[in-house]
């Protein structure tokens, strides 16, 4: 009787047991399906695994002779996944304090006994995704590939590498708003219009959304790997670009100005060579802030009386021997008077005295005389010559012209004479530098242009060719005339401070008042201009300055912006246009110049255009020097050990850099072409953080 009664007791514990443990899973089940569903499934979807995008590499921007005026240098953020397969505790044990060390020694961040306790504490926790570094260069990120436990590999090792990209311009301020950036709502530049070409496409990776949410990429074989963007070929010249600028600068500092700008054009093409913008500060420095040249269309003031004698001319309706009552400088066209900005020494002046001397009542009385009764025909020239219009440049933000016409609003009875000497118009600097082109070129308009190619790796994929806008504006013979009405404003007009015995230019003049809207003018803010070409006797180069609000007591066009184009012109002259060419060796011509560096993609190019190249010591080096012997290319290695300054000299940009901001030093760069000098000496100890000044040289 006892055995059953224990037995009975036994089975209804257990039913009971049973029973309790049902309704605790019941609750559970009720818990996870009602309570704490919202939580679940947010952990859930925190957990998920998903493809995500992949960045690809953006293309490159160029200057005419190939050197880089933007590109993308690749940064590195570096993680570690502590439960990789390859990793045994065995392995761990062993390696890990050298991997603190090196850790230590190459980031910098911590002491190597906490490099080690985090990374203990990492593998203890199993975490997947241990943020090591951020924003590590490309020679330190290949580096880290051979570092114990890292050395494995990506998914043995647990070294994660997510690349990005970081954009660079090698040579700063230099031309940077026509070079300009592509952000998600801003674009600006170069890098904004083309901006889908030098982005790329976009790849995909299957990735692990981590708790916290981070992204880990996991291994998959349908991901779809990025296509690199393709480069972008500019027609600008660094070299003139930076004496254009140099130049701008020091006027605008001299005269206090607010903002001017330069544009230089090829005569015969249409090509832009230099696009120069600087704007005060509010610190009282220059910075390119806006692109001027293209987005700013203000009164071209006496500039724009080419247009009006080209007018006169071609329609036959005055000569330039013509006289005119200058009425001692002052004239009223209905209730305004209109002013000379010098007293003429004489009452009659000819056309021609008229142009070289800016006369504002000589010219709008010829004008006036023309074509009041049919002021519509003035304006067919100025349709003819593309300024009713925009160009069609390549970049964004190019100003709409204004140029008014009767019955429309705000002409009246004081347009006409206004417009002949440049005011109740609005142009850019880059229409006006394309109609003084055009002059140039005995009457055909080129339209400017920036972009000379798209290229992939070297490859061309598009090339733009010159494009005629129009084919003539005015008749050869009157293009003539006027050539040698420029001629004259700089033998004995208003530019003779611009007559030099070496090369002789050709130009006009401009000073206008600052437009005040409904208040008319401003008495005391003045704009200064000067366009023309050089060599007057064979034009090459077009070159518009302008300077706005010189503060100085100084305006004129021929004092303030004249002596920049004269600079630039004298620069061109020594530099570029008129240099003879230097004739190759044969061995030269077989065998191209390599700069120093990554000798891989060297040696690959190489191949590909079936030139000899081999290394100096037994085995390849990675980074290093070249040197010409005879019809091959020899690599010579040069890279100190880790704790010295390598000597990049000779060497590419883009390498030198790489190999520099891997050993810590903040790297300063100046001018274009191969490394000339490096102010840190090769060999000497690195000093983590250090600047260090590299000189290019062609």
């Amino acid at each position: 009787m006892n055995i059953k009664k224990s037995i009975l007791t036994r089975v209804y514990i257990s039913f009971l047991l049973v029973v309790i443990f049902g309704v605790f899973v019941i609750g559970q089940i009720i818990k996870l399906q009602f309570v704490e569903k919202d939580k679940w499934k947010k952990l859930s979807l925190e957990q998920s695994i998903r493809y995500n995008e992949v960045e690809a590499s953006r293309g490159n921007i160029y200057a005419a002779n190939g050197e880089l005026l933007a590109t993308s240098l690749p940064r590195f953020d570096v993680y570690w996944d502590s439960r990789a397969s390859g990793i045994s505790n065995a392995l761990f044990e062993e390696k890990v304090d050298s991997l603190a060390f090196l850790l230590s020694v190459h980031f910098g961040i911590k002491p190597e006994q906490d490099w080690q306790r985090d990374l203990r504490k990492a593998r203890s926790q199993g975490s997947r995704y241990l943020r090591l570094k951020r924003n590590i260069g490309f020679s330190l990120a290949k580096d880290i590939r051979k570092w114990p436990i890292f050395r494995k590999g990506k998914y043995k090792g647990g070294l994660i590498l997510e690349e990005k990209s970081s954009r660079k311009m090698p040579y700063g301020i230099l031309a940077a708003r026509t070079v300009g950036f592509s952000r998600e709502t801003y674009h600006v530049g170069v890098e904004g219009a083309f901006d889908s070409i030098l982005a790329g496409v976009q790849g995909q990776r299957l990735e692990e959304k981590m708790y916290g949410g981070v992204w880990k990429p996991v291994a998959d074989q349908n991901g779809v790997d990025p296509k690199d963007g393709l480069d972008v070929y500019t027609t600008i010249d660094i070299e003139l670009q930076d004496v254009a600028e140099d130049a701008l600068y020091r006027t605008l500092v001299k005269n206090n100005a607010h903002h001017g700008c330069v544009v230089l054009l090829e005569v015969e093409t249409g090509a832009v060579k230099a696009i120069a913008n600087l704007e005060r500060q509010k610190d009282g420095s220059y910075a390119e802030t806006y692109n001027y040249a293209i987005g700013e269309s203000t009164d071209p003031g006496s500039t724009f009386k080419l247009m009006s004698f080209m007018a006169l001319l071609e329609d036959g309706k005055a000569e330039l021997s013509d006289s005119i009552d200058i009425e001692g400088g002052r004239t009223k066209y209905y209730d305004q008077e209109m002013v000379d900005a010098s007293r003429p020494k004489r009452q009659f002046q000819t056309l021609r005295e008229c142009f070289e001397r800016s006369s504002n009542v000589g010219t709008s009385k010829a004008i006036m005389a023309a074509y009041k009764d049919n002021p519509q025909a003035y304006l067919k020239h100025i349709k003819n010559a593309h300024l009713d219009r925009k160009l069609g440049f390549e970049i964004k933000g190019e100003s709409s012209p204004l140029v008014k016409a009767p019955g429309q609003p705000g002409w009246s009875g004081t347009t006409l004479p206004w417009m002949s000497i440049g005011y109740e118009v609005l142009l850019n600097p880059m229409q006006i530098a394309a109609f003084y082109n055009a002059i140039a070129n005995d009457g055909k308009m080129m339209k400017p242009y920036l972009i000379s190619a798209i290229k992939d790796a070297g490859r061309s994929i598009e090339k733009f060719e010159p494009q005629v806008l129009e084919r003539a504006i005015c008749s050869k013979s009157t293009a003539k005339q006027l050539q040698g009405l420029m001629e004259g404003v700089v033998e004995n007009g208003t530019a003779t401070n611009l007559k030099d015995l070496g090369l002789k230019v050709a130009g006009k003049t401009g000073t206008a008042q600052v437009a005040l809207g409904s208040k008319g003018f401003s008495k005391t803010s003045h704009t200064a201009s000067f366009a023309g070409y050089f060599p007057a006797y064979n034009p090459k180069y077009t070159c518009y300055v302008v300077v706005n609000r010189p503060s100085m007591g100084v305006y004129y066009g021929s004092l303030v912006a004249g002596p920049v184009f004269r600079e630039v012109a004298d620069k061109v002259y020594a530099t570029v246009a008129y240099s003879k060419p230097i004739e190759s060796k044969e061995e030269t011509a077989q065998i191209p110049w390599v700069k120093g560096g990554y000798t891989v993609e060297a040696r690959s190019v190489l191949n590909k255009m079936g030139i000899s190249s081999h290394p100096k010591q037994d085995s390849w080096p990675e980074w290093g020097s070249t040197a010409k012997r005879g019809l091959a290319v020899v690599f010579v290695e040069k890279v100190p050990a880790k704790s010295k300054v390598p000597n990049v000299i000779g060497w590419g940009l883009r390498d030198a850099v790489y190999i520099l901001e891997s050993r810590g030093l903040k790297v300063r760069v100046q001018g274009y072409g191969k490394v000339n000098t490096q102010s840190i000496p090769s060999g000497s100890q690195i000093i983590k953080g250090s600047t260090i000044l590299i000189r290019l040289k062609p």
